[in-house]
């Protein structure tokens, strides 16, 4: 079995890890103020390596929503070595973390506990924002439209919340 996971993740043992499930929920409490969305990555290897080079992944990103009680699953495609995923959720501090397929770890439980940003407009202007408009503008992640759509419309609320500020 192997694992090299924090005390913070928990896991059942499997011929492969397959499932990503667990709970977001504010710091400090159960429920976020604000709807929350996760951007999963996932990684799929090319067995193409050139000279002094590491090998080539080819990432595909979608966006997963959890339940009104913070639940959420994942699944971990089969043909993906590893698998990023983003917590973010408005007024919060972006939470992330990568998983890797492991051998003897068939379902990872992992509990994102959001903290409440001080400094939500700069956070988002300097770091949320763009990372969202990356999945955008970068079709090598190959994003459903309707999702696109959808962080669009989001970051579009967000920046209309700074404008009614002033």
């Amino acid at each position: 079995m192997g694992g090299c996971y924090p005390k913070s993740l928990d896991y059942a043992p499997g011929w492969g890890t397959s499932m990503i499930k667990g709970n977001v929920q504010e710091l400090n409490s159960k429920k976020l103020k604000s709807l929350a969305f996760i951007i999963v990555l996932e990684y799929y290897s090319k067995f193409i390596k050139f000279e002094n080079e590491s090998l080539l992944y080819t990432p595909r990103a979608r966006i997963v929503f959890p339940e009104k009680n913070g639940d959420y699953r994942i699944n971990f495609d089969l043909k993906a070595t590893v698998i990023d995923i983003t917590f973010v959720a408005s007024g919060y501090n972006m939470e992330r973390f990568r998983f890797r397929r492991q051998f003897g770890i068939g379902e990872l439980r992992y509990e994102a506990k959001l903290s409440p940003s001080q400094i939500w407009r700069n956070e988002f202007i300097l770091q949320i924002a763009p990372f969202l408009e990356n999945f955008i503008l970068e079709q090598r992640y190959r994003m459903p439209d309707v999702q696109q759509l959808f962080l669009g419309e989001w970051m579009a609320k967000e920046r209309q919340k700074f404008t009614k500020l002033k």
